[in-house]
């Protein structure tokens, strides 16, 4: 039987646009901070990576990109591209970032015992199948309502993103802004950093 174990290694690998819209579909805006520390528990992360895609009209994204980055985030982004349909004339967007995440999975994987992956998307099928041939504990964390089926039944674990709504979802408005901010020495690059309010940012 599986426990956690202290000096496991871990790494988190988010699907940015599938975690966001879960937590839209729950009315709620989701603190990845706090999400972060829940599923690694007592056990050692070694690295946490958001994926998402953008446009040259994503000013709040990249705030909120730029505030992931100061609190020891790794950000992979990939630029919206559009597309026209032939037959209807109706426009598409894409920035699909699978790949991307199966790749930095792959490249990290000599030096983890547990993968975290959250995304409910049913592509990763495969790729978790994969993982867990290498002898990896592979662990998925997302929407119940928003995840495949197939998905959760090749997870070592399933964690309900739906069940922890009320511990991660971000706190109450500060008080008004000053516009004398914090030095930057004392912004720490790690999940536990001094606390970068971003209930301002829209994304």
């Amino acid at each position: 039987m599986y426990r956690h174990d202290p000096s496991e290694r871990i790494a988190i690998f988010i699907d940015g646009e599938n975690i966001h819209y879960s937590a839209k579909h729950m009315n709620m805006r989701l603190d990845y901070i706090k999400m972060c520390k829940a599923l690694a528990g007592d056990r050692r992360l070694i690295r946490a990576t958001f994926y998402t895609a953008i446009s040259n009209q994503s000013e709040g994204k990249i705030d909120f990109i730029n505030f992931l980055r100061l609190n020891g985030f790794r950000v992979v982004t990939k630029e919206l591209r559009s597309f026209t349909e032939a037959e209807t004339q109706q426009r598409f967007f894409r920035g699909n970032l699978d790949l991307d995440i199966a790749i930095d999975i792959y490249e990290m994987l000599p030096g983890l015992d547990t993968v975290i992956l959250c995304s409910g998307d049913g592509d990763f099928v495969r790729l978790v199948e994969s993982v867990s041939r290498h002898g990896k504990h592979v662990e998925v964390c997302a929407l119940r309502e928003m995840t495949s089926t197939d998905l959760i039944a090749v997870s070592d674990e399933y964690i309900d993103l739906g069940t922890m709504r009320d511990h991660l979802a971000l706190d109450a408005p500060p008080p008004e802004r000053r516009e004398d901010g914090p030095p930057q020495s004392q912004i720490r690059n790690d999940l536990d950093s001094a606390r970068i309010d971003y209930n301002a940012i829209e994304y």
